[in-house]
């Protein structure tokens, strides 16, 4: 199985939304890595999800780091493929060798160009909103891997055939309780997506 156009989720709390979602072929599957925020995943926990599913890469959602110490403990805890954040927390960190997802808008990558240029290299991918222009998309496609934020499966055909556009972000939702999921939400979006045969 294959899907049109690259798909992250994030907020993955539960081990059903990342077979699910691995089983659909997404292909990043982001989990928060920072203790006290909403759909925060422990190490231990992670490690438990991690050993029943393969294929999708790893990011680590690290909204709310407050350090660089705090980053290499995340690295060390979760192995992650990448770091998500935003440009509040890449001013508190390094350039280094990671390889970062970020989340921002249009107007701010314009308005922060000098803190962005220190991680031109690590920057792989950014997150804007749906509502950004298309003009605006073509642009910031000149410089990154564009994948646009997204909630209903209105504008799907849109976005898969802007060729600006790598891939759209989902989010994921808690269980009802263990083993017990409603997908709809995911459902609703991916199976639009699906290469059929």
């Amino acid at each position: 199985m294959a899907l049109k156009t690259s798909v992250k989720v994030g907020s993955i709390s539960n081990l059903s939304d990342a077979r699910y979602c691995s089983g659909m072929s997404v292909e990043m599957l982001g989990f928060c890595v920072v203790e006290g925020h909403d759909h925060y995943v422990s190490p231990e926990f992670f490690t438990e999800i991690r050993g029943w599913f393969s294929g999708p890469s790893i990011v680590a959602e690290a909204y709310g780091l407050q350090n660089a110490t705090d980053l290499d403990k995340i690295n060390n805890h979760y192995h992650p493929d990448y770091i998500e954040i935003s440009v509040e927390e890449l001013s508190k960190i390094q350039p280094g060798n990671g390889k970062y997802i970020l989340s921002t808008s249009y107007e701010e990558i314009l308005s922060q160009a000098s803190v962005l240029a220190l991680f031109k290299q690590q920057i792989q991918k950014i997150i804007i909103p749906a509502t950004t222009r298309k003009k605006e998309i073509a642009e910031l496609a000149l410089q990154y891997s564009v994948l646009i934020r997204i909630d209903s499966a209105s504008s799907i055909d849109t976005i898969v055939n802007d060729p600006s556009i790598t891939g759209i972000v989902l989010e994921g939702s808690p269980e009802d309780k263990p083993g017990l999921k409603n997908y709809e939400h995911l459902s609703a979006i991916l199976e639009l997506l699906e290469v059929i045969d």
